[in-house]
């Protein structure tokens, strides 16, 4: 329903509608005339009415971007406000609700690099399952003052352990004392469960127990406890979120796994897996819940004074709905004291926390260089047990690569060859851009799909190419990223480019160092120069089959 007036549904009915045998009914033509009439009538004063009602001319709607789990019901109160019928200026107003994980929307409100693609417009509104993450988003210098007027508080999920019931049982932490964190992560480390975690820069349930597990018991954050924490995610598992883990619990059925998980993720898996079900189990001291919120960006630089407004006033009916008990979100509880809610995270909390977790965790930036030149075809090699070309050879090396990775991480992809236009050496084929799964799946495609052209006709200019890309990514450095150049080829021998070898190595290690080159060898590769290219990186042997993540730093 859009301003009240249901959509109309079409009949399942194909084709025409056949006649029925036997006579017509006559009608005298008066009869019809009078029909008619009426209906005319009737359908100018509905016009009339409708209009009177409308009060506008117009239709404007903001854009709010909400969590997965937050979409429905955010859906369902935009249409219910839009029955209201609002308006501004004589132009009515309303509200596009788009899905956007909670992790993904603060990088892109912090980076001012929002994927339009994966999910449209930038956001007026913004829906986190987790008020955590716009305590994130507040920790920074450039976003502190995006969120403009006090947060509508719309309810919580707790954060808990998810235990299967004999290995609480075994543990006694079930029915008496709850464990601490330092019990839980103890235990992980002694091998007695498996932590599995989710991630808790791609997960509001990672990101919350990770508050909980390296909280000071006084609102503040330990380094020793986050020093634990770590220390027994690196004797576990860590995943981008608990769904995929919980997949896998499914069919192993191995009960010393241990889950960061949300209250309704776990009752969600109970509801479609009966053997030793999972119970929650809430660590002494957890004192953070993924409370969400409704939040206005006006203080954002995109944001106009009239998009801000609609938002507000949208952020008053959601208060009335949360007030009155319309609001009702069956992944959600109630929140007693929104005030005491909002207060279990502060921007200089999570962002201590954030940023201690990043160290020694950096985010992975490549850009792939392709060799297109006419030598890749020129070579057969072998390839996850089949014979391929060289080129054939290197784009499922970079697939694989590429599917591996992160959806925290960038990669991009340029390939090279002679003159492949505008008198360059190299073409850019995709961006630099971050890996959500549409990005990654549009980067594979992209892939595929020069690996279907011809290759460019003459030699390798490998060197002025690696050059070249070095300084576009030296250009996209990032603070707690690294950057990286993956080359592939089956040549490295280089009588295009004016400088030689050895010149091109001396070139780049001269431009700062910030942007480590590792060269991936096919078939009869010059390895000696590919070695010397390596700069800051190394040279890898082409792998039978899979990619090269492990070996560029990004296991």
């Amino acid at each position: 329903m859009v301003f009240g007036n249901e959509h109309k549904v079409k009949s399942h009915r194909l084709g025409r509608r056949r006649k029925k045998g036997g006579g017509r009914m006559i009608v005298a033509p008066w009869i019809v005339i009078t029909m008619v009439s009426v209906l005319v009538a009737a359908g100018l004063t509905w016009g009339f009415v409708t209009l009177l009602r409308s009060g506008c001319d117009g239709m404007w709607r903001v854009t709010v971007a909400a969590a997965p789990s937050m979409y429905n019901t955010l859906d369902d109160a935009a249409r219910a406000w839009e029955a209201t019928e609002p308006e501004v200026g004589g132009e009515c107003v309303g509200i596009e609700v788009r899905e956007v994980p909670s992790a993904d929307a603060s990088r892109g409100i912090t980076s001012g690099t929002w994927d339009d693609k994966s999910f449209g417009k930038r956001p007026i509104a913004w829906v986190p399952d987790s008020q955590a993450w716009a305590s994130w988003v507040a920790s920074s210098e450039t976003s502190a003052g995006y969120v403009s007027g006090d947060p509508v508080v719309l309810g919580q999920a707790s954060s808990v352990l998810a235990v299967a019931e004999s290995t609480a049982t075994a543990l006694d932490w079930l029915g008496g004392e709850p464990p601490t964190w330092a019990d839980v992560t103890a235990a992980a480390q002694a091998g007695t469960i498996n932590l599995a975690a989710a991630n808790p820069r791609t997960s509001t349930e990672g990101l919350v127990a990770m508050l909980n597990a390296t909280s000071d018991g006084a609102g503040g954050f330990s380094a020793e406890a986050m020093s634990a924490y770590a220390g027994a995610l690196e004797a576990g598992t860590v995943t981008d979120d608990v769904e995929d883990q919980l997949d896998a619990y499914a069919e192993s059925g191995d009960a010393t796994q241990v889950f960061t998980a949300l209250d309704y993720q776990m009752e969600e898996h109970n509801a479609t897996a009966s053997d030793d079900p999972l119970v929650p189990v809430t660590p002494s001291g957890s004192a953070v819940g993924a409370v969400a919120t409704y939040l206005v960006l006006g203080g954002a630089d995109w944001v106009s004074e009239s998009d801000a407004d609609i938002a507000e006033r949208f952020g008053d009916f959601l208060q009335s709905q949360v007030d009155s008990g319309e609001f009702d979100d069956a992944e959600l509880e109630a929140v007693d004291d929104p005030q005491a809610a909002l207060a279990q995270t502060t921007p200089a909390v999570v962002g201590e926390t954030v940023r201690a977790w990043q160290v020694g965790r950096e985010d992975l930036h490549v850009l792939f260089l392709l060799d297109r030149s006419s030598a890749v075809t020129d070579e057969t090699v072998t390839y996850d047990g089949t014979d391929l070309t060289a080129g054939d050879a290197a784009v499922r090396t970079a697939v694989a690569t590429v599917e591996g990775m992160e959806s925290t991480y960038k990669a991009g992809l340029w390939e090279y060859g002679v003159d492949p236009g505008d008198g360059s050496t190299a073409r850019s084929v995709t961006e630099l851009t971050e890996m959500s799964e549409d990005s990654q799946a549009s980067l594979i495609e992209d892939m595929y799909d020069i690996s279907a052209d011809d290759p460019y006709e003459g030699g390798s200019p490998l060197y002025d190419s690696l050059v070249e890309a070095y300084g576009y990514m030296d250009g996209q450095a990032a603070d707690g990223a690294l950057s990286v150049i993956v080359v592939l080829t089956n040549s490295g021998q280089d009588d295009v480019s004016q400088p030689t070898v050895d010149e091109t190595a001396e070139t780049l290690q001269g431009l700062g160092g910030s942007v480590a080159v590792y060269t991936v060898g096919f078939g009869e590769a010059n390895t000696e120069n590919l070695t010397k290219l390596a700069v800051g990186g190394a040279f890898i042997e082409a792998p039978a089959e899979g990619g090269v993540l492990d070996a560029i730093g990004g296991s």
